[in-house]
């Protein structure tokens, strides 16, 4: 019976294994299940999906389905951007595109799960406010799959407050 197990179980882990060989590690998702809605994310009408493996934070009325509200940030909106580039390079997230205009700025992200290399798109929207402040939105989605086991709403959180925490105004 363990000897059935141990083969029913090495299966897919050599699948993997192999796939990691031909398509590199972090290509076996798209190989295998093609490459998923990259496009970038219109927050005015975000595109939420019925499976639970999203987490949407926003400015009040910024945007519908948000899941928490966002912080406000004592930093100009570029300032803001700078932070998100800097935690996104931090983390190893890979960039798939930036836009700005009058109306803020907008970065388009892709995240790693750690073991299985999962991929994650985050859209993080920085928006102007008065006085030299800004707020953001913030939208982690999972590429594949139903469940994320938590992991979008815990990445929104922890970079929400790493972000928070390095522009904060240090007192002296």
């Amino acid at each position: 019976m363990l000897r059935l197990l141990l083969i029913v179980l090495a299966v897919p882990v050599a699948g993997y294994l192999l796939m990691v060989l031909v398509a590199g590690r972090d290509g076996v998702w798209e190989k295998l299940l093609g490459p998923g809605n990259r496009a970038p994310v219109d927050f005015a009408a975000p595109a939420v999906p019925a499976s639970p493996n999203w987490h949407l934070v926003c400015p009040p009325g910024f945007c519908a389905g948000a899941k928490g509200e966002s912080p406000i940030f004592p930093v100009p909106a570029e300032a803001q951007h700078a932070a998100w580039l800097r935690l996104l390079e931090g983390k190893g997230a890979r960039i798939l595109g930036e836009s700005r205009t009058d109306g803020g700025s907008q970065i388009e992200a892709e995240a790693r799960t750690p073991l299985l290399r999962f991929p994650d798109l985050v859209s993080i929207r920085v928006l102007p406010l008065e006085d030299g402040r800004s707020t953001v939105a913030v939208y982690s989605r999972s590429l594949y799959g139903r469940s994320d086991l938590g992991t979008n709403a815990k990445r929104v959180r922890e970079w929400l407050a790493e972000v928070e925490g390095a522009l904060r105004p240090s007192v002296s």
